[in-house]
């Protein structure tokens, strides 16, 4: 029998735009199952929507050195497996921005 659900890495990071859809993550601060992003979830996600970290900083309105990179976006990446220093509203544009959310559902 094959899986019908999301596969996801070994670390239990989604790897799929589809497979965030199973997280309480992805389902907007709007929601009451919300669950604030992992570091590891933030990266995942910011690869799926194909921002470096600087076009990241850009699109979320952080700081950024075109040289050095945002300082910001690494303090939102950087412990494995804890949960993210990001802000609510800069998630919920990454949210916006992947399609997982509409503006229209807010």
């Amino acid at each position: 029998m094959s899986e019908s659900k999301p596969m996801y890495n070994g670390q239990s990071t989604p790897n799929t735009l589809e497979a965030f859809k199973n997280r309480n993550c992805g389902l907007g601060i709007q929601s009451e199952n919300y669950v604030h992003p992992t570091t590891d979830e933030v990266r995942a996600l910011r690869k799926l929507i194909g921002f470096s970290q600087n076009e990241l900083a850009l699109f979320t309105g952080v700081g950024f050195d075109p040289k050095k990179g945002s300082s910001t976006i690494r303090k939102w990446e950087e412990k494995k497996g804890g949960l993210s220093c990001i802000t609510k509203s800069s998630w919920q544009l990454m949210l916006i921005k992947s399609g997982l959310i509409n503006i229209d559902c807010i």
